[in-house]
């Protein structure tokens, strides 16, 4: 608790526009290393935060070479989060790796929650304001999610996708 509490005061200081200073980048990357798994060439724009709201013990992080995290997005990983290489998640976007049971006319707090792994591939992109649900496991190799969907499945490798909810266009070929 007081750990998660620590990693969400951090981001918020570094969550600025002061760090997307060049120069600065580097410093505030370095400090989100200390708490998170990332890799080398990797970008978090500012104002963009990783969040745990549910304690499990499932909560991880890794996210790959490359990647470009741009502002404004709020990145869940109660569930898990594995981001591959060369991926770009666009402005505004939200991933959430959870969902909340709701089956009885019980207050949604105790009918507890369900944890999802989400993987996405190498050289994804998601564009600006999708939205991620939590039934969602993996999104592949090479997709595209087109901006403003809403994304409840699975995508495919090499698959461009879009809407509400977010649907097959076509694949990407060579």
């Amino acid at each position: 608790m007081i750990s998660e509490f620590i990693r969400r005061l951090t981001q918020h200081t570094l969550g600025g526009f002061i760090f997307d200073v060049p120069g600065l980048t580097q410093i505030k990357t370095a400090i989100l290393r200390i708490f998170f798994d990332i890799g080398k060439g990797t970008y978090v724009s500012y104002r963009s935060l990783f969040v745990a709201p549910h304690n499990n013990s499932k909560s991880l992080i890794k996210i790959g070479n490359n990647v470009a995290i741009e502002h404004d997005c709020e990145i869940d990983y109660s569930g898990g989060l594995i981001v591959g290489n060369n991926v770009w998640i666009s402005e505004g976007v939200m991933i959430s790796t959870h969902n909340h049971k709701v089956i009885t006319k019980e207050s949604k707090k105790h009918q507890g929650t369900d944890y999802s792994l989400l993987t996405i591939e190498d050289e994804a992109w998601i564009g600006a304001r999708v939205i991620i649900l939590g039934s969602v496991s993996r999104i592949g190799k090479g997709a595209v999610i087109g901006a403003g969907s809403i994304v409840t499945k699975d995508v495919e490798d090499w698959q461009v996708v879009a809407g509400n909810p977010a649907r097959f266009i076509r694949e990407r070929t060579q």
